[in-house]
């Protein structure tokens, strides 16, 4: 019964503390108190699964269970506020009646838009909150009071005693009173009992998180959230941009959407941009919009394509959304999971599209805004100086070219970055026609032929440009063979074991997604024996004992330069049905610890170890002991950390942001110098080429020919 009523919405904790606060501003408080005893949980919670693994091995439990299996009843979560309470008969007719609407006016309309105060808009609406509770415990026992009563109400709600009701309003709920009490106090007290070990796993940090993000524009001076003392704040984000441009990070713009001629819709929002390296979860990327000042959808993109320009700062992009007026009327637009709003009316559509339209815009603005300051930095930057002298001796056609390639690296990833120091040598080696001109002119030839040659070699830039553009339109095919396999993937919750399969065909094929220079795999899914083996035979050694091992990664590279000694890749893909957790990164751990031991003892070579994890991000919100640890270290990582974790959506973004603009900046580079071309041969008549024996008329002359920009 219960979970037809939708407690399955109320997972975790923090979901479920989200709903009491909003009762708790709903009942005009100024004041809620949480304490969550989170040592006694943790250490419950380990004793509980020791005890349930043991359990599970011998037969006795069913393993899907034991997430469900309460704590010692003496563990409780305990959610103080000080409003106006209820009384026995409210308690009865209003606060236990379940789907009983929170706004109606006993006529059937819902006009009761505010609070018993008539001080605030209320939140409530559904009537399902109080359920919340039995998302995170067996127990709940609620104690309240009115002012101006002297006494206070208690009684407890059982789901056990409900689990298996076919009538809920037959249940007889006992209720006990205190008596003597001052007048003058007033509130709410929920103790939640037997709590269920997966809702309460996450930190208070977590928590905290959750609690702040569900609510926007409440001050502590209106209400103070406090868990174990310390005051719960929404997110304080720092952003490296802000659209509209001008806007502080607390300022929201203002517009009105009138739809249909019919209905105006004052919206307030704002549109910031985490800074590089900040990165937001998938799931916490887009918009989030608030009615009376709780979440009421998101955080969502909607439907805003992931290929238009500037698509990867989608990545560090947040909207934040107010339109309380969506939900102070008597039609409920909002769903009652509150991530999404009802698209099937014309109101909420209206106001979707004008959020994925400020977003669009707010991509568009961001992207001028890093381009300007890459331009500014290009020529000042530490990181680009050598780049910036190899421009100097360019073509200024190349010139052009290669600084805006350069550009729009910089603007994407920072000229700080790891990307900009593996893909800027990649792209200036595309541009190296000039090169080969600046070099015979160093040597002096004779300037007629020197003329000559510059025709060819501009012919040699365009072809070497085409060509690069065939080995970019190559790579976007694998990157849209790898996005079809991801949606395929989620779409059939990677159960088939031939999509994982493909996944791994997919980077052995095509390992530049790994890595951008990654271009040949030393060995595919070989054990340590097998790539010891090819490990001494590329190193060049003779005579070496092969490593006994088993154990098999799933990918391995090997890169050297002549001013550095080799490095060795190794890369663990793991099943994208399956959470990343810290166990698959101490087997990637292992595997590079082993490596490098054969290296030094073995074969006597300095070797240095990189590692790279890919599979499937753990959920931030609802993570387990070792998903969580996993998360933490990721977190923690330091610029010398020789791994990596990576998540297959990561991966795409990664290769999407890192190879599409630069097809875009090739394809349009070349159009604008076939348009030059054709632009010049329409307006200027050619000249006569003169050799030293005769003349040769223009008319004679075989014509350039242009290569194809097709193919690739």
């Amino acid at each position: 019964m219960l979970e037809a009523l939708g407690i399955n919405m109320y997972t975790t904790i923090g979901k479920c503390l989200v709903e009491f606060v909003a009762n708790a501003f709903d009942g005009d408080a100024k004041q809620v108190n949480i304490t969550i005893p989170i040592e006694a949980i943790g250490e419950a919670r380990a004793k509980l699964r020791a005890l349930a693994k043991a359990e599970v091995a011998d037969g006795k439990r069913d393993p899907f269970k034991v997430l469900l299996t309460p704590l010692p009843n003496e563990i409780t979560v305990i959610v103080e506020d000080d409003g106006h309470g209820m009384s026995p008969h409210e308690i009865e007719h209003k606060f236990l009646p379940l789907n009983r609407k929170r706004r109606d006016d006993g006529t059937g309309n819902e006009t009761v838009l505010k609070t018993e105060s008539g001080g605030r808009n209320v939140m409530g609406r559904k009537g399902l909150g109080k359920l919340a509770g039995f998302g995170a415990a067996v127990t709940v026992t609620i104690r309240t009071k009115r002012r101006g009563e002297n006494y206070a109400t208690t009684f407890v709600m059982d789901y056990g005693q409900i689990e298996h009701a076919v009538d809920l309003a037959n249940i007889r709920i006992p209720a006990s009173y205190e008596y003597g009490l001052d007048p003058e106090a007033q509130g709410t007290r929920i103790i939640l009992s037997g709590l269920k070990a997966d809702a309460v796993k996450h930190s208070l940090d977590t928590i905290r998180h959750t609690i702040g993000e569900a609510f926007f524009g409440i001050e502590p001076t209106q209400m103070a959230v406090r868990i174990n003392s310390e005051i719960v704040e929404a997110p304080a984000p720092t952003y490296e941009f802000i659209y509209p441009e001008g806007m502080s990070r607390g300022d929201l713009s203002e517009a009105v959407l009138n739809i249909d001629g019919i209905i105006e819709l004052p919206v307030q929002f704002i549109v910031g941009f985490r800074p590089r390296g900040e990165h937001l979860p998938v799931s916490q990327r887009g918009a989030r919009i608030y009615c009376n000042g709780r979440l009421a959808a998101g955080p969502s993109l909607f439907d805003l394509p992931t290929g238009m320009h500037n698509f990867h700062s989608q990545s560090y992009m947040e909207c934040i959304v107010r339109a309380d007026e969506v939900d102070r009327h008597g039609v409920d637009l909002v769903n009652t999971n509150r991530t999404q709003l009802r698209q099937d009316n014309e109101v909420v559509r209206a106001l979707i599209a004008f959020v994925e339209d400020q977003m669009r815009i707010a991509l568009a603005h961001h992207a001028r805004w890093r381009e300007g300051v890459a331009e500014e930095q290009l020529d000042s930057a530490e990181e680009t100086q050598s780049y910036v002298r190899v421009l100097e001796r360019l073509p200024t056609k190349t010139r052009a070219s290669a600084r805006k390639m350069l550009r729009t690296l910089g603007s994407m990833h920072g000229y700080a970055s790891e990307e900009f120091r593996e893909l800027a040598p990649l792209m200036i080696d595309t541009m190296n026609a000039g090169d080969v001109l600046i070099r015979l002119t160093e040597l002096g030839h004779d300037p007629k032929s020197l003329t000559v040659i510059a025709g060819h070699l501009a012919e040699l830039a365009d072809i070497e440009k085409n060509d690069a553009l065939k080995l970019y339109r190559g790579r976007r095919s694998a990157i849209t063979a790898l996005t079809t396999l991801i949606d395929r993937g989620e779409y059939e919750l990677w159960k088939k074991k031939g999509i994982e399969k493909s996944l791994h065909t997919i980077l052995k094929d095509d390992p530049w997604l790994i890595k951008a220079e990654y271009s040949r795999y030393l060995t595919s899914d070989h054990d340590l024996t097998k790539v010891s083996t090819a490990l001494a035979k590329h190193l060049g050694v003779d005579e070496f004992a092969a490593l006994e091992d088993s154990t098999r990664p799933d990918l391995v590279f090997v890169m050297a330069d002549s001013a550095a000694p080799h490095v060795l890749n190794v890369v663990e893909l793991k099943s994208p049905s399956i959470p990343l957790d810290n166990e698959h990164l101490t087997q990637l751990e292992t595997y590079m610890a082993k490596l490098s031991n054969y290296a030094v003892t073995e074969l006597g070579r300095p070797l240095t170890v990189h590692g790279f994890l890919i599979g499937a991000m753990p959920d931030a919100q609802k993570p387990t002991d070792s998903q969580f640890l996993l998360l933490e270290k990721i977190k923690n990582v330091q610029p010398g950390t020789k791994w990596a974790v990576l998540g297959v959506r990561q991966l795409l973004e990664r290769a999407m942001a890192t190879h599409l603009d630069a097809i875009r900046s090739l394809e349009q580079d070349l159009d604008e110098h076939e348009a030059d071309s054709k632009q010049r041969n329409a307006a200027v008549p050619l000249p006569l080429i003169l050799t030293d024996e005769t003349s040769i008329r223009a008319r004679d002359r075989p014509a350039r020919v242009t290569p194809s920009l097709g193919g690739g």
